[in-house]
């Protein structure tokens, strides 16, 4: 039995992001380079393509605003391979550790107050997992120092605020 659409697609998506490697490109450059229409078949197939590269240990970029001032208002991505990396790297490191302290800070609203509720059909589990979140953040909040060739100040104010809501929950006397 041969290949499927979705697995054909998926395959030369991979060969030609693997051929563009550490290239900005759009949906619209991928989908040219593929000769998928860009449309919801072309992004399933990069999704896919994130998961497999993520797999292999290279990275597919999330999508962000291009660097190149030509290019300002499209949004690219790039696929990195393994061991390498740059300051746009790390731009797109800082996108996603945002991304995943603002999901810890949400899972830890939720389970908290999951915890709590006398109707729960698993307080238990939720207080354990409200306790792996609160150490999480705990954790990424012992951080001090970052560079600032990574993190500039506008991007930093969310954590910083998120710093400071869980040091004066800290410092609180505990009510009991």
């Amino acid at each position: 039995m041969g290949w499927t659409q979705a697995e054909n697609d998926v395959a030369d998506v991979m060969i030609w992001l693997r051929s563009n490697h550490g290239r900005e490109v759009s949906y619209a450059d991928i989908a040219a380079g593929v000769m998928i229409p860009d449309g919801p078949r072309l992004r399933r197939a990069v999704r896919v393509v994130r998961v497999i590269a993520a797999n292999r240990g290279d990275r597919l970029e999330r999508f962000m605003t291009s660097t190149d001032p030509a290019r300002r208002r499209i949004w690219v991505t790039r696929y990195i391979r393994n061991g390498h990396g740059d300051e746009f790297s790390a731009r797109n490191a800082m996108a996603a550790a945002r991304a995943a302290m603002m999901s810890v800070k949400d899972m830890h609203r939720a389970t908290t107050f999951e915890a709590g509720n006398p109707h729960s059909i698993a307080r238990k589990e939720f207080e354990t997992m409200a306790k792996a979140a609160d150490e999480c953040i705990t954790k990424v909040a012992g951080l001090r120092k970052v560079g600032p060739q990574v993190v500039r100040q506008e991007n930093t104010s969310l954590l910083a605020q998120m710093i400071a809501d869980l040091e004066a929950r800290l410092t609180q006397p505990a009510a009991g």
